[in-house]
This record gives C-alpha cells, sequence and structure tokens, in this order.
C-alpha cells in the first residue's frame, strides 16, 4: 500500500473550525468572531503558514493596531527582521496606535543594540515616536522610557555631561506639560532630577514650569474621563446600526468636541490644530467605515489651514 503524499495531506488538514470560520467569512468579510478563530490557528502556526492569514487580516482592517502588532509579533518570534522592517514601513505612519508605538520602540531597542549606531537610532525611534504618538492619554510609558534611556547614555567629559542634562531635561520639560495619565509620577521625578543637579537652581527651574504643569495635569484629568469606555482597539468595521455602535459613536464625537473647546487655553493654534486631528485619526482607526467623520475631519483641517495661514 502506497503512502507517498500523507505528509503533505496531513499538513493541508484543516479543522473543522476553520472550514466554518472561512464559510461565515464568504458571506461577510468583517465577521469578527469568524476572524478570531483564524486568528488563533494562525497563532498556532509557523509563521510561513500562517502568513496568509495575516496578510488578509490586515488587509481586511487596514487600521487596526491589534492586528498589524499581532503580524508583527509572530515575525519577530521567528526572528524575520528583514519582514518586520517593511511590516512597521506599511503601517507605522498610518495607524497612531499606542501598543503597536510601543511594540516598535521595544522591536529597536532589542534588535539594533550591537550596532555603532544605536544610540542615535534610538534617539531618533523615539523622537519620532513622541513626535506622532506623545499626546496619547497612555503615551507616559514612552516619555519615561525615553528619559532612562538618555539617562544611561555613557558621558565623558563635562561637555558630553552637560549635553546629556540638558537632554534628559527637554525631554522632561515637553512631557510635564503634556496631558497623559501618570503626570504627577513624570513631574515628581523631574523636580527631584533637577533638585540632583544644583538644588539653588532647581527651585526656580520648578517655579517656572509649575503653572503650565497644574494646567497639563487638569487636562489630564478630563481627558481620562472624556476617554473611559472608548473601546479603542475595536477593528473598523462597517456601520452596524446597533445601541452599542452608536454609544461609541457618540463617545467619540464627544472627544474630539472636547478638544476642539481647547481644553489646555492654549494660544498656539498650530498645537490645537495638532491635538484635534490627533482625536480624529484615533477616531477613524475605529470608525474608519464612517463617512461623516471623514467629512468632519477634512473640514476641520480645511478651516484651520485658513488660520493658520491668516495668522501666518
Amino acid at each position: 500500500m502506497s503512502v507517498e503524499g500523507t505528509p503533505d495531506q496531513a499538513a493541508e488538514y484543516i479543522p473543522e473550525k476553520v472550514k466554518k470560520a472561512e464559510k461565515k467569512l464568504e458571506e461577510n468579510p468583517y465577521d469578527l468572531d469568524a476572524w478570531s478563530i483564524l486568528i488563533r490557528e494562525a497563532q498556532n502556526q509557523p509563521i510561513d503558514k500562517a502568513r496568509k492569514t495575516y496578510e488578509r487580516l490586515v488587509a481586511q482592517f487596514p487600521s487596526s493596531g491589534r492586528f498589524w502588532k499581532l503580524y508583527i509579533e509572530a515575525e519577530i518570534k521567528a526572528k524575520n527582521y528583514d519582514k518586520v522592517e517593511k511590516l512597521f514601513q506599511r503601517c507605522l505612519m498610518k495607524v497612531l496606535h499606542i501598543d503597536l508605538w510601543k511594540c516598535y520602540l521595544s522591536y529597536v531597542r532589542e534588535t539594533k543594540g550591537k550596532l555603532p549606531s544605536y544610540k542615535e537610532k534610538m534617539a531618533q525611534a523615539y523622537d519620532f515616536a513622541l513626535d506622532k504618538i506623545g499626546m496619547e492619554i497612555m503615551s507616559y510609558q514612552i516619555w519615561v522610557d525615553y528619559i532612562n534611556f538618555l539617562k544611561g547614555v555613557e558621558a565623558v567629559g563635562s561637555y558630553a555631561e552637560n549635553q546629556r542634562i540638558t537632554a534628559v531635561r527637554r525631554v522632561y520639560q515637553r512631557g510635564c506639560v503634556n496631558p497623559m495619565i501618570n503626570i504627577e509620577q513624570l513631574w515628581r521625578d523631574y523636580s527631584k532630577y533637577e533638585e540632583g543637579i544644583n538644588v539653588h537652581l532647581a527651585k526656580k527651574m520648578i517655579e517656572d514650569r509649575s503653572r503650565d504643569y497644574m494646567n497639563a495635569r487638569r487636562v489630564a484629568k478630563e481627558y481620562e474621563t472624556v476617554m473611559k469606555g472608548l473601546d479603542r482597539n475595536a477593528p473598523s468595521v462597517p456601520p452596524q446600526n446597533s445601541p452599542q455602535e452608536a454609544q461609541q459613536v457618540e463617545m467619540w464625537k464627544k472627544y474630539i468636541q472636547w478638544e476642539k473647546s481647547n481644553p489646555l487655553r492654549t494660544e498656539d493654534q498650530t498645537l490645537i490644530t495638532k491635538r484635534v486631528m490627533f482625536a480624529y485619526e484615533q477616531c477613524l482607526l475605529v470608525l474608519g467605515h464612517h463617512p461623516d467623520v471623514w467629512y468632519e475631519a477634512a473640514q476641520y483641517l480645511e478651516q484651520s489651514s485658513k488660520l493658520l495661514a491668516e495668522k501666518g
């Protein structure tokens, strides 16, 4: 009796639940329950076999940070770093999702450490991340990691030491006026840092920034309230017209409206615009199939551009 081809047949075995899930996806390509069955299956397969599923997943949900991260983590696990870099190039700029960006920073930290240019590369990655996602309410860890990275950079001689102090101080001072969860801890650490350098100068440094910090802390509390209950990991699907979806849409609009009200009470129109557009971008990761949100975002951007042009 010939048994040729048996290994191939075994490799091609498709579990019943996967067949059912595929059938459901033929009827509705956005069926999240069916997708979660395929994802679980992919996570148990070697990446060479699972890649096709991940590619389908990110093609169907191109704005889902969670799904991109799953795909990237599978490639990292297999040490396919060329593929990882290409995946980051495809999604990072379009998907401002905090966990995806943390994954990117951790990847740079863990894989570029042996390069002679590591310090520059890592600092660039942190600056890039803070510029794109530093306004995120959950971005505290990125700020702290960057500060700790800078503190750990070897500095030989007083010139290098002063450069390092300036770099650390710059990130602390940016972070302490940036509304986010844990801003109080960052402020306490910053105060201690200045006191460790020069007690007399520290008092003035801290007093000079205290007002802006208090303002950002007040806004951080409001920010936390306005974000509460938002399902920010939900993959973007066409409108379902369900009560739960209507509630989420309402909450997203409330958050955007809150940013438009200029809670920081700043006169910096560029900052206001940047924060509102960040809110729209966060919203569109989840509500990308809602044309009214795109329309509103485009309208706002047009009005803001005119305003900024008038102000010169």
